[in-house]
């Protein structure tokens, strides 16, 4: 009878510990400040946003729906930055192996129409925003070589 209380008293314990909610607080960002714009402005990138997306290569087209799906497309890398304090979702064609094509640009957005993003092209024609660039080009190699290993 004490063997069953116990064996009893012990899966009870054994079930509120399993049913007990636990929440992973996992920082899905890390900005790392660039420095200053020509026109004054603190540039950051969020490192952790840097992704490979394939889009259509005009991106003014609404795929949303998948009409343009036999369009063609490119592999762009894809990042998060903020300026000025506003944060902003932008992709860049400018990466070859690593290392930053001349001319260095991206494309971002900071309104949507119809629920599609409009983008517009922005050159990198400060030191900050070189670095910037630079940066995302490094760690798009390195999320490249993890992603085939």
């Amino acid at each position: 009878m004490q063997l069953i209380k116990s064996t009893t008293a012990i899966a009870i314990a054994s079930l509120s510990i399993f049913s007990t909610p636990v929440f992973a607080q996992v920082n899905q960002e890390r900005w790392v400040d660039f420095g200053k714009t020509n026109t004054g402005e603190t540039l950051k990138l969020n490192e952790k946003s840097i992704k490979f997306e394939m889009m259509l290569t005009d991106d003014s087209l609404n795929n949303e729906d998948g009409h343009y799906d036999n369009l063609p497309k490119i592999r762009v890398v894809a990042f998060d930055y903020s300026i000025g304090g506003r944060k902003r979702s932008a992709y860049t064609k400018s990466c070859n192996r690593g290392n930053l094509a001349a001319n260095p640009s991206w494309r971002t957005y900071t309104s949507f129409i119809d629920y599609w993003p409009q983008y517009f092209s922005v050159e990198a024609d400060s030191v900050a925003s070189k670095r910037m660039l630079q940066r995302v080009c490094n760690l798009s190699l390195s999320k490249q070589y993890l992603r085939k290993n």
